[in-house]
């Protein structure tokens, strides 16, 4: 027999079914008009000001026929790019794009539609829309495209026990801190600018006072697009370093949809091993 406990964990567990259900049912039916056998497959995207970004779409490749590939701007009237009928169409193209987007057009045949945009700017950061349409039907996707500065750090010393470390370009502002590279513990004897520079980006120059020899020290710049780190060791024969930046991207998006199915699916699984 059941105790207390356990009925009310099952009660629990049909209210969790039943309202993950109603909401799976409800957005199923808003996009039942655009589910296809099409699987289209987007990545997030991160984008340095002035220089090139691809925006990443897959999707299966039809052998028998031509896809069109339609990609737009979410919120923007007109469209990025349009290749359609074997052939780019960019009469209705939105023209904060003229002249800075294509296609891998010799790879289209094997499912690869990413698009490439030249000489990114902050007002092209936003979520874009991959739609595919060929014989297998028509299927799309979101990615989300972000747009900053970022770059690599150098450490260097301007006195036996001070430490500068510099980094020429980012966007949005970051924070700058200094740790103990083995501890890990945060250091406060440090003091920082931020340089105005070109498209609102910002030089970072921060200088730690008070650096003893042979230890191992950390700085650390970073936003929400990426993270320079650098460590420094002074030693009798001079500054040792080592430097490394890492950008942030976001995985896979996926639609509502699947999610819910699966959280469904692990709650019916959570369900039978209790009950």
């Amino acid at each position: 027999m059941a105790t207390i406990g356990q009925v009310i964990f099952r009660i629990l567990i049909v209210i969790i079914i039943v309202l993950v259900a109603v909401i799976a049912l409800i957005i199923g039916l808003s996009v039942a008009g655009n589910r296809t056998t099409n699987d289209v497959i987007t990545v997030n995207a991160v984008g340095q000001i002035g220089e090139d970004v691809i925006l990443s779409c897959t999707f299966t490749p039809d052998l028998q026929h031509l896809s069109d590939i339609l990609w737009e701007k979410v919120g923007d009237t007109g469209v990025v790019y349009k290749y359609e009928g074997g052939k780019t169409v960019l009469t209705n193209q939105n023209p904060n794009f003229k002249s800075r987007t294509s296609l891998f057009l010799d790879q289209l045949s094997v499912g690869n539609a990413s698009l490439k945009i030249n000489n990114v700017q902050l007002g092209d950061a936003g979520v874009y829309k991959c739609t595919i349409t060929n014989s297998k039907g028509k299927g799309e996707n979101k990615l989300s495209l972000s747009v900053g500065a970022f770059s690599p750090l150098t450490v260097t010393n301007t006195s036996q026990t001070t430490l500068r470390c510099q980094s020429p370009s980012w966007y949005p502002e970051p924070t700058v801190s200094w740790l103990n590279a083995i501890s890990g513990s945060v250091l406060t004897s440090f003091s920082t600018r931020y340089v105005p520079g070109l498209s609102s980006m910002v030089e970072v120059i921060s200088d730690f006072s008070g650096a003893e020899e042979e230890k191992q020290y950390r700085c650390v710049i970073q936003n929400n697009l990426a993270r320079a780190e650098g460590d420094a060791i002074l030693t009798v024969t001079g500054l040792k370093t080592q430097t490394r930046l890492t950008v942030f991207s976001s995985g896979q998006i996926t639609s509502p949809s699947r999610l819910l199915w699966c959280l469904l699916i692990l709650i019916f699984h959570l369900g039978a091993v209790n009950l």
